[in-house]
């Protein structure tokens, strides 16, 4: 079976740059999409496998579980054990940006003395048996949004300094 070239010309004159140019924007774009899909299943963006922490610090006396990635605005959770040593009191001392850039929605089990000094929030419980841990989980709500570089540290132990991004 022979075709015959059409007799009446096309309404529309096709331009083959932008019929290619249409093309590759509907290819990359698809990638484009289908990476960042991946990433937020992953937890880039908020709760997840990439955003999940743990962090120590040198003598083991604290151990810090968070989330290296949260939404301006939304419930971020921390997760702090400390092991006490004899004393008075267990200090637990939180610095760098933390106090300007979280708001402490909750606070669990809650301290018998809490207080700021010097830029940093100091949360206390009392007379700690020596060689305990004790767990402290915190309910924060991000309030600034950007690279966000705070420190927790066990009265008169080495700090954990930490990052997190937070999303607008």
């Amino acid at each position: 079976m022979k075709t015959t070239p059409a007799d009446k010309s096309s309404p529309v004159v096709e331009k083959p740059f932008w019929l290619n140019f249409d093309f590759q924007v509907r290819r990359y774009g698809f990638v484009l999409l289908l990476l960042i899909v991946v990433a937020a299943l992953c937890g880039i963006f908020s709760k997840g496998y990439l955003s999940n922490s743990h962090l120590s610090n040198t003598n083991g006396s604290l151990s810090l579980h968070y989330e290296k990635f949260n939404r301006l605005m939304s419930d971020a959770d921390m997760k702090i054990v400390s092991v006490s040593s004899p004393g008075d009191r267990n200090r637990i001392i939180f610095g760098g940006d933390f106090m300007e850039s979280f708001r402490v929605d909750s606070l669990q089990p809650q301290p018998d003395k809490m207080y700021s000094l010097n830029g940093e929030m100091i949360v206390e419980y009392d007379k700690p048996t020596a060689g305990a841990q004790q767990t402290l989980w915190l309910s924060l709500t991000p309030m600034k949004a950007g690279l966000i570089k705070s420190t927790i540290a066990v009265d008169g132990g080495p700090d954990i300094t930490f990052r997190q991004i937070i999303y607008p």
